[in-house]
C-alpha cells in the first residue's frame, strides 16, 4: 500500500492503526479528532481513517469533505455504524467503507497491537480493497459484507470483548482465594490470560462448540455443583457461571454428547439461583 494514511482520532484504536502503519513503513499522520480539519498530505490518493466516537463520525466526515478528492478512501472504524454516516465523503467523490477491527485494544501508550486481527468491512469497492490491504498488513483475516445488522453484529463482538473480561475478573477472584499463599497480581494475570489464549486457539482451530472443556463432557455434574457452592461470596460471578452453563448446554443437548440425565441435572443447576440442586 503506497497511499498515505491520515488517522483522525488518537485514542486507543487510532494509535493502534498509527503503529501498524509505522511498522510497515506506510506514510501516516495522526490527528486529534478535535481542532482544525487536517490538510491533505498530498494531491494523490489518501486513505482517511476515522477513529472517533460513533456520534462524532458524521461531523468529522463533514469537516474533511472539502479536502477530499476522487480516489480518496474514507473508512470509519465503528462496529455499530454503517456506511451511511459517511455520505458527506461519498458526495465529495471518495470511496467509503465501515471497517471494524475485531480486536480489543486496551492501551494507547504503548499502542495496542492489531497483529493477527480479523476485520469486517462493508462499503464501496475501493474501500474494500484498502481494507484488504490493511488486513494483510496486520496478518489477519478480512470478512467482506454486503450488508450488516449492526445491532446484532456489535452485540456479538461486545459479548466476546466484555464477556471475556468479566469471566477473567471472576476467575481471578476465585483463583486468588484458592491458592495459599495468594498469587501475585502478575501470576493471576498470567494464569487467566493463559486460559483465554488457549481457548481462543481452540476456537480458531475447531470452532466454539468443539472447543468446550467442561466436567459435563465426563457426565460430572457434582463438580459443577461444587463450583456454584464456592461462588456464594459473589452472586454476580455465580450468575455469570450459571449463564455460561445454560449456554454451553445448548450444543451439548443438540449433539447428544452427554447423557440425558446429565443435561437434566445441569439444567437444574443453571436455573437454580441457590445452586443447591
Amino acid at each position: 500500500m503506497t497511499a498515505p494514511w491520515m488517522v483522525l482520532g488518537l485514542g486507543r484504536m487510532g494509535s493502534a492503526f498509527v503503529a501498524l502503519a509505522r511498522t510497515h513503513a506506510v506514510p501516516v499522520v495522526g490527528y486529534a479528532s478535535r481542532g482544525a480539519p487536517p490538510e491533505r498530505l498530498r494531491e494523490e490518493s489518501v486513505v482517511w481513517l476515522l477513529a472517533v466516537s460513533d456520534r462524532a463520525i458524521t461531523d468529522v466526515c463533514k469537516s474533511i469533505a472539502p479536502a477530499l478528492r476522487p480516489g480518496d478512501v474514507v473508512l470509519h472504524l465503528a462496529g455499530a455504524r454503517g456506511v451511511e454516516v459517511l455520505d458527506p465523503a461519498r458526495a465529495a467523490g471518495a470511496s467509503v467503507g465501515a471497517l471494524h477491527p475485531l480486536a480489543a485494544i486496551a492501551t494507547r501508550t504503548p499502542a495496542g497491537s492489531l497483529a493477527g486481527a480479523a476485520f469486517l468491512v462493508e462499503g464501496d469497492p475501493g474501500a474494500v480493497q484498502v481494507a484488504r490491504d490493511i488486513a494483510a498488513l496486520a496478518g489477519g483475516r478480512l470478512v467482506v459484507a454486503a450488508g450488516v445488522d449492526r445491532a446484532r453484529y456489535h452485540a456479538g463482538a461486545a459479548l466476546v470483548a466484555s464477556g471475556a473480561v468479566a469471566i477473567a475478573q471472576g476467575a481471578a477472584w476465585l483463583l486468588a482465594d484458592a491458592v495459599d499463599p495468594t498469587p501475585s497480581e502478575g501470576d493471576l494475570r498470567a494464569a487467566t490470560a493463559s486460559l483465554l489464549v488457549s481457548v481462543a486457539r481452540n476456537i480458531e482451530q475447531v470452532g466454539p462448540d468443539a472447543a468446550l472443556a467442561s466436567p459435563l463432557l465426563r457426565d460430572d455434574t457434582e463438580t459443577v455443583a461444587r463450583h456454584l457452592a464456592v461462588m456464594a461470596g459473589d452472586p454476580t460471578v455465580r450468575a455469570l457461571y450459571r449463564a455460561v452453563l445454560a449456554r454451553v448446554l445448548v450444543p451439548l443437548e443438540r449433539g447428544g454428547q452427554v447423557r440425558p440425565e446429565t443435561i437434566a441435572a445441569a439444567k437444574a443447576l443453571a436455573e437454580d439461583p441457590s445452586g443447591t440442586h
